[in-house]
């Protein structure tokens, strides 16, 4: 596709724009952008809920149709590229990122101390049901459906020789160049989101471990984003392999020592109690809650300040992780995919928040409070749960490592993808993968110093996935239209003989 020098350097400029706003003026940023996503959230919730169903709903289609099914991604001479559990670890970490140690504890105990509106009473054994449902509704299928949902849908529209883009299920030049931009965008912003709540509970540690000497400030928070930069930028620059591939496997071992370790000494009856009463739960409220558009009032406003909010932000990311697990699924079915990364995560999610959660539940109701009450305390509750465990001082490292990894992982991801968007490319250029980059620190570091702190990282993930919402829903419409019955190109011809992002 021939290519517009203009149109090509304009968005270029759009981004660094942005980014010096987000350092000259972060406040005022920071208004902007909750304006924008206060008003998505009061007139697009039902529009926001039903299309997470719609996705889960596009991804059993996948899975069960009876020629789609067994297409391998990148044709069917295509073999895998990474091992399983390489594989399973690099989807998880780009996935999920920080955000699992950030609410693993925290969520549960919140929801168990304030429920929604016209719920349970609080500190009820009802509540706490109701808090563990709740937790596994934001952060298991739903999630991974909205991943999957856009994954399959490039992965189906790609022809030979493309490179897994936002735009591949569209077919005008200027359609398909414009989408690719603003998923670009869109993207910058739900990973400074990301990385800006993985940035501040890093501050809630670097406190911790200090003693307290160290405060949790504005000042703190720059210094935790500088030594992040600087390591994820030497990540990219080490490539997929040696980057990304490797350190996914490091998160993996550490956050699994982390959870056992947790599972053997803390209050395993309690934990197994909670999954068991967690995944229940979480079943039968599962129809309700998917399409719960209740009266105008408390509860509906409850139901936008967390579930719609914790939805816009994965949809926020669907370009930049569909794409990526895209790109490393070379060579697996489509039924395999999509019931991989569905299904997986949502059970290593589910066991994740019954350890963490499980275990801050049974020390609150011991008495032990970990002052948890709302989102703006989140980011020390699992540091106090460890410190109410033996061997905290090196399980609190543990846990920083883990943040700090993730953080990693992702903008490592972010970076690649983002370079393939903009230079249509699956091997784009290093200096390119390092400009991307440098834009989310810049922009992570505009919102550190807005001072607002998760109020306006929340505030970046809805204002990206106002666009991507959109563009969701057409990828899925389009690539059903055109390719549930029709085998692509690639099949046609018998595959890539160069792999997609090899």
């Amino acid at each position: 596709m021939r290519r517009r020098p203009f149109l090509s350097a304009l968005p270029y400029g759009v981004v660094i724009v942005i980014a010096g706003a987000a350092l000259v003026w972060p406040a005022v940023l920071s208004r902007v952008l909750r304006q924008v996503s206060d008003g998505f959230l009061r007139n697009f919730d039902w529009f926001t809920l039903t299309l997470t169903a719609t996705a889960l709903v596009f991804c059993a289609l996948a899975a069960l149709h009876p020629k789609l099914a067994h297409r391998r991604l990148g044709g069917p001479a295509a073999v895998p590229e990474f091992r399983l559990v390489t594989w399973f670890a690099m989807l998880f970490a780009a996935g999920m990122g920080a955000g699992l140690v950030f609410w693993g504890a925290a969520e549960p105990l919140i929801f168990t101390k304030a429920p929604p509106p016209g719920g349970a009473v609080a500190n009820t054994e009802r509540a706490t049901v109701e808090a563990l449902a709740l937790t596994q509704f934001h952060w298991s299928l739903h999630a991974w459906g909205v991943y999957a949902a856009a994954a399959i849908a490039v992965s189906v529209s790609l022809r030979p020789g493309e490179p897994p883009v936002p735009s591949a299920p569209f077919r005008r030049p200027g359609l398909r160049i414009f989408v690719d931009w603003l998923a670009v965008i869109a993207v910058l912003f739900g990973l400074v989101a990301s990385v800006g709540q993985g940035v501040i509970q890093m501050g809630a540690g670097v406190e911790r471990l200090s003693g307290g000497v160290v405060g949790d400030g504005t000042m703190t928070r720059l210094a935790v984003l500088m030594a992040v930069s600087a390591a994820y930028l030497l990540s990219v620059a080490r490539g997929l392999r040696g980057g990304i591939a490797l350190l996914s496997n490091i998160n993996l071992a550490v956050a699994v020592a982390l959870a056992l370790f947790v599972l053997i000494v803390g209050p395993s009856r309690d934990i197994l109690n909670t999954l068991i009463d967690g995944l229940t739960a979480y079943l039968e409220a599962l129809p309700r809650l998917s399409l719960d558009l209740r009266p105008e009032g408390q509860a509906r406003q409850w139901t936008r300040d967390w579930s719609i909010t914790y939805f816009l932000w994965w949809i926020a990311w669907t370009p930049f992780v569909g794409v990526f697990i895209a790109r490393v699924s070379y060579g697996r079915s489509l039924r395999a995919f999509a019931l991989a990364v569905v299904l997986v995560p949502a059970i290593v999610t589910l066991l994740w928040f019954s350890i963490f959660g499980g275990t801050a539940l049974a020390l609150d109701h011991a008495g032990i409070d970990l002052r948890t009450t709302d989102f703006r305390s989140a980011p020390f509750a699992t540091y106090r749960v460890l410190e109410n465990l033996p061997l905290a001082s090196i399980t609190t490292v543990l846990t920083f490592v883990l943040v700090f990894i993730f953080i990693l992982t992702s903008a490592d991801s972010a970076s690649l993808v983002l370079a393939m968007f903009a230079k249509r490319d699956p091997n784009p250029p290093l200096k390119e993968r390092l400009f991307w980059g440098l834009m989310i620190a810049v922009l992570t570091a505009g919102a550190v110093l807005s001072e607002a702190g998760q109020s306006v990282t929340r505030a970046f993930a809805v204002a990206g996935a106002v666009p991507l919402s959109f563009l969701l829903l057409a990828q899925m419409l389009v690539a059903a239209w055109n390719r549930f019955g029709t085998p692509p190109a690639t099949e046609k011809k018998g595959g890539n003989k160069t792999p997609v992002g090899r």
